[in-house]
């Protein structure tokens, strides 16, 4: 059983990472633009915006918070791909959201463990958690 405190932290976290959407479809439109980033990068970040943006997605966007979700789990998930095929600083310098890049896109990892099924967690957030090694930011 959830106390509380855990309750009202979940909420703050669902709060927090809701309100970076716009970020992050802001990062994914000026990626897309600029010339350094390679055709093929640009296809996946093309994809992604269009998924964010289109209303009946997997989860719709009409269920409050969970059709939200999705949408931040795909961002998420493709812009920590990107920081294995993508210069570190040409996601930076486009980034003008009120946390860290990389800060956010932990938090919304670890804030989808308690929304998805542990299967569905394990599988695909996990895995990508694990496939990165960032040794700048690896030891909080």
């Amino acid at each position: 059983m959830k106390s509380r405190n855990q309750d009202e932290s979940m909420q703050e976290m669902a709060r927090n990472a809701l309100l970076l959407i716009p970020n992050f479809v802001k990062l994914l439109y000026r990626l897309i633009a600029d010339k350094r980033v390679q055709a093929s990068e640009k296809a996946i970040l093309l994809g992604t915006v269009g998924y964010m943006l289109y209303p009946l997605d997997f989860l719709p966007d009409v269920i409050p918070l969970l059709g939200q979700v999705d949408d931040l789990l795909l961002a998420a998930l493709v812009l920590k791909r990107f920081l294995n095929s993508v210069d570190r600083y040409i996601l930076l310098s486009h980034w003008d959201g009120p946390v860290d890049l990389l800060l956010s896109i932990d938090r919304i990892l670890e804030f989808t463990r308690y929304i998805l099924p542990d299967g569905v967690y394990y599988k695909v957030v996990k895995k990508a958690r694990d496939d990165t090694l960032d040794a700048d930011y690896e030891f909080k």
